[in-house]
């Protein structure tokens, strides 16, 4: 892999992929069911704070061991001897399924804009689920033949998208915070609804909304898997890490302040499943100016999609590499002529494909896709950090790091330990109190199948697997007291 990217192109990388103010849009719709205006403000608030302290960690283990692997080689790194192997394995499959949804959630919910545009030029027009499916799948594919084609210009295409993602922000802004009706602050901070979701009490039904603000702030490792790209990486991808999260903050904390002070009739909003339109429509009073406002957030999906897509891709590649899969020389083969490790395109397709035909009947398929993203992301997060702090409590010697926590990493790192493990329940639960096949959460199912699929692919794999201490293969890197 050629080092194209450098510390702007790899911030831009870092900033587009954890996109916050898109995704936010396109994803409110179950916080506004199950929580209203001010579960959804507020389950960002705590989110965004629980997941500064994963970041914070995640740019620490970034700088000690900056390799493409992320968390399975932050477990090899960290763990003890006689569990790394099969914890380092579970990080890797865990990692590489979470990055795997999360790029099939991107296309889901660029699918869903594109059939709420045919609604808009057509209002008798009605959307199935099986358009929706199909739609991703057209989605994954035209995101992966840009990634396959434009390899060689992916860090100029980074840069590019990163300004959009800025200049694409502020007439959105602007128009909701001067033209739209607003209501009330308290309305806004204070009132928390049930809007459907019917659960026994309200402060469950606004636990049960957070689902889609901990899938909007999750990721932040992305950048770790581009890592083979990257220009002196151990101080690059932990400054992209932390300064990507906390630069997309501020945006993203206006733009949700005027959408909700923007939003008018909840309901109504609610039910077209992208309350964005209506607010839109709502300011502008234009069905052309609300056309091409949707539009405006369509490509910044698109956009956002093409970054998590190498993300998730170099993820594979890295994985394939250390003979942790079955046809591993298959899936960490570089095309000598593109650039790019083809075939791990081909696979991530291959899972939105799978993905798709698998909800094609459930109304409940964007809750199971970013449900199953967010819970396996978490649980790699969970057997990094808590490796690393159990490393910290022995006392043992940890890797240079010129990014270090210092005397707080091990507070840092158990605060994100709770938010991890915090956000790994609420992952699961359905989105409504009365379940059926068509709206139950199914990512309860997925991810105890993908554990077992991965223990059963650890017992075959294991003598194989190339999974060790980062130490081992850098030997110029010396480990540093914890004290």
């Amino acid at each position: 892999m050629q080092r194209n990217f450098r510390l702007i192109s790899t911030l831009a990388f870092t900033a587009l992929v954890t996109g916050t103010w898109e995704v936010l849009l396109s994803a409110s719709s179950m916080s506004l069911i199950n929580g209203g205006t001010a579960g959804l403000f507020w389950s960002m608030i705590w989110c965004y704070t629980g997941q500064l302290f994963i970041v914070l960690s995640l740019a620490e283990m970034s700088s000690m061991v900056p390799v493409a692997g992320g968390p399975y080689q932050w477990v090899a790194e960290f763990a003890s001897a006689k569990y790394r192997r099969l914890l380092s394995y579970c990080a890797g499959t865990l990692c590489s399924v979470g990055w795997q949804a999360r790029f099939t959630a991107m296309c889901y919910m660029s699918a869903r804009v594109i059939l709420t545009l045919c609604w808009v030029t057509d209002p008798n027009f009605e959307s199935k689920q099986w358009q929706r499916s199909l739609l991703t799948i057209g989605v994954a594919i035209s995101v992966s033949s840009f990634n396959a084609f434009a390899a060689g210009h992916l860090s100029l295409a980074e840069g590019l998208f990163a300004i959009c993602h800025v200049y694409a922000f502020i007439p959105i802004i602007i128009i909701l915070w001067t033209l739209a009706n607003k209501t009330t602050a308290s309305e806004v901070f204070t009132q928390f609804t049930d809007n459907g979701g019917g659960w026994p009490s309200l402060a469950t039904s606004v636990l049960v909304g957070q689902l889609p603000a901990m899938f909007i702030v999750s990721g932040s490792e992305a950048v770790v898997h581009i890592a083979d790209e990257v220009e002196e990486p151990e101080s690059i991808l932990p400054r992209c890490i932390f300064w990507s999260f906390l630069g997309n903050m501020p945006p993203a904390l206006m733009l949700l302040m005027a959408y909700l002070f923007s939003m008018g009739d909840l309901r109504l909003g609610i039910d077209v499943k992208h309350p964005f339109f209506i607010v839109f429509k709502g300011a502008t009073d234009s069905e052309e100016a609300t056309l091409g406002f949707t539009i405006l957030v369509l490509s910044m999906l698109i956009m956002n999609s093409v970054s998590t897509m190498v993300a998730t891709s170099r993820h594979l590649l890295a994985f394939g590499r250390d003979q942790a899969l079955f046809f591993s020389p298959w899936i960490s083969k570089v095309d000598p002529r593109l650039k790019v490790p083809l075939n791990a395109i081909y696979l991530t397709v291959l899972f939105t494909i799978v993905v798709s035909f698998v909800t094609i009947t459930a109304s409940a398929a964007f809750s199971t896709i970013i449900g199953l993203a967010t819970s396996a992301l978490m649980s790699s997060y969970l057997l990094s950090i808590g490796s690393l702090t159990l490393k910290r409590l022995r006392g043992e010697q940890l890797p240079n790091a010129s990014w270090s926590l210092g005397k707080a990493g091990l507070s840092i790192n158990c605060l994100a330990l709770v938010y991890a493990a915090w956000a790994l329940f609420w992952s699961f639960w359905p989105e409504y109190y009365h379940v059926d096949r068509a709206n139950f959460n199914y990512n309860s199912v997925l991810f105890l199948a993908w554990i077992a699929f991965t223990l059963v692919l650890f017992v075959l794999r294991q003598r194989r697997m190339q999974l060790r201490p980062t130490m081992e293969i850098f030997p110029r890197w010396t480990p540093r007291s914890t004290r």
